[in-house]
């Protein structure tokens, strides 16, 4: 998108170069009206006329045999020339065997519009012409071609918005307008395919991360089951049982523990490709309630201490309130469960970073924000990957991983209306994650139901 967008602004940038060339070189454009430059049979004319300019441009359109091509440079150049008759003719060129093609911006207020003129056959592309585009041009039969000149955008009359304009009969000056047309074209073509693709892509990363998630669900309940019934089972016969007996006892454990964790880290997976999904579709949404923000941290470090009790026993997560927060009787409007993800995609980072020493969370309160801070004394931030943390996909090369947690963390915060950020400490070893969340946030029926005085601030 980037790219495509980068190489239409360069073409866009020389089409209004040739044209500025030609207004300046073969014209005074404050002066000349209707002179002619006479190449043979060839002529270039520069009007000033509004109304001569309306009249050229249906009678060019009127009297295409072949092929007419047009750019319109805005969404309002459309409505423009829908009011004055162009999309009309247009249709009825179409409807005379001219093969029509358009290039135009689109936008909410055009869309229908757009969609009847590709059902009576015309061609329509989609373009995103710079913020300072200035002309529309239109081709006729490749022979001869119009450029109009927009003076002011703003206006929704035809007369009011359009400026100087040439007409060329020149072919040196009309096939360098029809080669910047199809660029545009196949510039388009290659956008349409390219986001085709990333739409096949996403619909199959979606259904793929459903389907992998159903029957994880029930392969983790199986295991709770079987690893429950085993406990009893072998509580019962291990006073008896021998030294052999025994230690098969505690190679099943161990394997239904390997079970468990790797189908509970896809079940993360499937849920990070979902969220992911669901943030590219648009479908993401809070669901804002009010949350006790000590509770989302302790359940949070038991969730990680448990994770990571046998893996990294001599690492300790420590949570570090500042004196002004209470955290146990902090309560603000938030989606627990999501800053609970974003905190223990945080922690779980830091943990795992970590070979030994103290993790700490701390939190506290400015203006009318909330930081969130995780310390560790572990590697640091990968220089590689400094300028990306938050990327989607980012990953340390010697860390493997999906890349997608601090991703998604930055996504969570950010619907929040919070922001979030990371550095290596100085000095020290590791590195400090944190985000701030604005105490301030509120539903919409929270916030026309509220007291006046309650509204803007958090429940200390």
């Amino acid at each position: 998108m980037n790219l495509w967008t980068t190489n239409l602004h360069g073409i866009y940038i020389k089409y209004e170069q040739a044209t500025r060339l030609i207004w300046k070189n073969c014209f005074n454009a404050h002066t000349v009206t209707s002179e002619f430059r006479h190449m043979g049979h060839e002529t270039i004319q520069v009007i000033s006329q509004p109304d001569r300019i309306k009249q050229i441009y249906l009678s060019l359109v009127r009297s295409a045999k072949n092929e007419v091509l047009v750019i319109f440079p805005t969404a309002n150049a459309v409505r423009r020339e829908d009011a004055i008759g162009v999309i009309d003719e247009l249709k009825k060129a179409k409807d005379r065997g001219a093969v029509v093609r358009i290039l135009t911006p689109e936008d909410d207020f055009i869309r229908d519009k757009l969609d009847t003129i590709k059902s009576t056959g015309i061609k329509v592309r989609e373009i995103e012409t710079p913020t300072d585009a200035k002309f529309k041009l239109l081709i006729a039969d490749r022979k001869i071609s119009l450029v109009v000149e927009t003076a002011d955008d703003s206006k929704s009359d035809f007369y009011e918005a359009i400026g100087l304009a040439t007409l060329s009969s020149s072919k040196p000056t009309v096939l360098p307008y029809v080669t910047i047309f199809e660029s545009f074209w196949r510039e388009a073509d290659l956008y349409e395919q390219a986001a085709e693709s990333d739409r096949i892509k996403d619909d199959f990363v979606n259904v793929a991360a459903h389907e992998l998630r159903n029957p994880i669900t029930p392969i983790i309940s199986a295991v709770e089951f079987v690893n429950r019934d085993f406990t009893n089972i072998a509580r019962a016969l291990e006073k008896t049982a021998d030294t052999e007996t025994k230690r098969k006892f505690d190679n099943i454990r161990t394997n239904l523990a390997v079970i468990m964790r790797n189908t509970k880290r896809l079940m993360q997976l499937a849920e990070d490709i979902l969220q992911v999904s669901r943030i590219q579709s648009g479908t993401f949404a809070l669901n804002l309630q009010h949350t006790n923000i000590g509770s989302i941290i302790d359940t949070t470090i038991a969730d990680i201490q448990k994770k990571y009790q046998k893996a990294k026993p001599d690492v300790t997560v420590r949570f570090v309130p500042s004196p002004n927060v209470d955290a146990n009787n902090l309560q603000f409007y938030c989606d627990g469960p999501k800053i609970a993800q974003a905190l223990f995609n945080l922690l779980d980072n830091a943990v795992k970073f970590t070979k030994a020493g103290l993790v700490e969370i701390s939190l506290s309160q400015e203006a009318k924000e909330l930081i969130f801070a995780i310390k560790d004394s572990g590697m640091g931030i990968d220089l590689f990957l400094k300028d990306k943390l938050f990327e989607k996909f980012a990953v340390a090369r010697s860390s493997g991983g999906t890349g997608l947690g601090l991703y998604l963390c930055r996504k969570i915060i950010e619907a929040h209306g919070g922001r979030i950020w990371g550095q290596n400490n100085m000095p020290g070893p590791g590195a400090t994650f944190a985000f701030a969340l604005p105490i301030d946030l509120m539903p919409l029926d929270a916030t026309t139901n509220a007291e006046p005085e309650t509204t803007n601030s958090a429940t200390t």
